[in-house]
């Protein structure tokens, strides 16, 4: 999965460590669980209660 997104996105390095940085907070904020959902809900910055 991670190929295909590498090939069809223009990611600068800058942002790509940025959002690497802002995934390894929320890893740790979840325990190391993380689900498709609750990267989607990430992503969209939809509200955990919504």
């Amino acid at each position: 999965m991670m190929n295909v997104v590498a090939a069809n996105n223009s990611i600068n390095p800058v942002s790509l460590e940025r959002l690497r940085g802002e995934c390894v907070k929320e890893v740790k904020r979840l325990n190391g669980s993380f689900s498709f959902d609750d990267a989607v809900s990430w992503q969209k910055g939809w509200e955990e209660n919504e």
